[in-house]
């Protein structure tokens, strides 16, 4: 009896054992795209929502103005949330999607947080200046000549941070942290 009891006790730690080495090897593996953002709930509760609602894109529960949806037509998505909000879609330059609207413009950053979702950053009323300097972005940077390329290496100086950087309309890098970089090798980090 008592060995039959001191077997059973020898089963339960070795399943708890194994269950908490199973946790910290995934915690291990995965932790770069887990703890990406830092506190990983809401995007936890964000993807709950997302698999056991019949909601395409929801609000994640921390500061700012961030959505989630799944990764696959995520575009679509978020074209039509927006529309459904006042907005029309104007174009996509790098990972920024313009919209305008009466009350003003918007751009929404567009971001991973796996292969399967993805995190988007509205943010509304957009200043004239950072348009302008999108606009004055996609005229100079084709065009090979030098006062083209004078205006360009002067619209670049205004980029100096990666919030800056991500609203002139350049790629987010998938890295952590997320990185932008200019066509003038600058590379700024996100900051959160």
């Amino acid at each position: 009896m008592i060995y039959e009891h001191s077997l059973k006790n020898k089963k339960v730690l070795l399943f708890i054992f194994a269950f908490f080495l199973v946790v910290g090897i995934f915690l291990f593996l995965y932790s770069s795209v887990i703890f990406q953002e830092g506190n990983p709930w809401p995007q936890i509760k964000g993807i709950s929502q997302l698999n056991f609602t019949n909601k395409d894109i929801v609000k994640l529960s921390k500061p700012g103005n961030v959505y989630m949806t799944k990764s696959k037509n995520g575009q679509e998505i978020i074209k039509d949330f927006m529309k459904d909000n006042g907005y029309d879609y104007i174009e996509q330059i790098g990972s920024g999607y313009f919209f305008k609207s009466s009350a003003g413009k918007s751009v929404v950053v567009h971001k991973y947080y796996s292969h399967y979702y993805s995190l988007w950053n509205i943010t509304e009323n957009v200043e004239d200046k950072e348009n302008s300097l999108t606009e004055g972005l996609r005229d100079c940077l084709p065009k090979s000549d030098t006062a083209s390329h004078e205006k360009c290496n002067e619209l670049l100086k205004q980029i100096t941070d990666y919030n800056s950087c991500v609203e002139a309309g350049f790629s987010i890098m998938k890295s952590n942290p997320p990185q932008c970089a200019t066509p003038d090798n600058r590379i700024f980090i996100q900051n959160d």
